[in-house]
């Protein structure tokens, strides 16, 4: 058999043994919060809506913050894979716009905070502008008013990819957590980003799309890891 050969089927047989299937799911959160100078934003549209407006919004100046409960789309995951044996490969924040006369196009920063346990309800500690010591930056990204009902989708994570430590932080939460908190804050003082909350009568809340795989089996890393070495020696010999 040629090498050439020899190294195709080699590839063909490791590619046999490593994991093809991943999953991907979705979930809304389960609690939003638009945090003012005054404090969390109460009643009704507290709770329907989700909004980041920069300073210059004054007294309407806010902050968001979603809270996501894992629980339920783990145990998918743990039942298709084993506990323990999937890996995240990718997170993504889903935001449908609810725009009003005030939404303004500009930039919002998204983080990542370790602070599950903050009441985003009256009362609450939260006010405006953010003070979290636990969040970490995820990503920013620019706001562009298109019109009710379209949806922004926003990379947080990729495996292999160039992660911010938030995003990073991120997927790991989610592989060791029930609960996720995003903040979401203003990057420059004229924004007024205007999403649908959790509890919007039309449009879905803040959404996290999470996508994993198959920890790959100490086996099959050894065999690829000696198929590459033996690709290379039979790529030398013919050279």
């Amino acid at each position: 058999m040629k090498p050439s050969a020899i190294i195709t089927a080699l590839f063909v047989g490791l590619a046999a043994q490593a994991p093809q299937a991943v999953q991907a799911a979705e979930v809304e959160a389960h609690q939003n919060a638009t945090v003012q100078p005054g404090g969390v934003r109460t009643g009704s549209s507290g709770l329907a809506f989700f909004n980041i407006e920069g300073s210059d919004n004054g007294s309407f100046a806010s902050y968001g913050v979603a809270r996501f409960d894992l629980a339920g789309l783990k145990a998918g995951f743990d039942s298709q894979y084993g506990a323990g044996g999937w890996q995240v490969d990718s997170v993504s924040l889903l935001l449908t716009q609810s725009n009003a006369g005030f939404t303004t196009d500009g930039n919002v920063v998204v983080a990542f905070s370790t602070d599950d346990t903050v009441s985003l309800v009256a009362p609450s500690p939260l006010t405006y502008p953010l003070a979290d010591p636990a969040a970490q930056m995820v990503t920013g990204y620019t706001f562009t008013e298109t019109a009710t009902g379209a949806v922004e989708t926003h990379a947080l994570y990729t495996r292999g990819g160039n992660n911010a430590a938030g995003g990073v932080a991120l997927a790991g939460d989610i592989a060791t957590d029930a609960l996720v908190t995003l903040a979401l804050y203003e990057g420059n003082p004229g924004v007024a980003a205007t999403y649908a909350g959790f509890n919007n009568s039309t449009w879905a809340g803040p959404t996290l799309s999470i996508s994993v795989s198959a920890v790959p089996e100490p086996q099959t890393v050894v065999l690829m890891l000696a198929g590459l070495a033996a690709a290379g020696l039979l790529a030398r010999r013919r050279a």
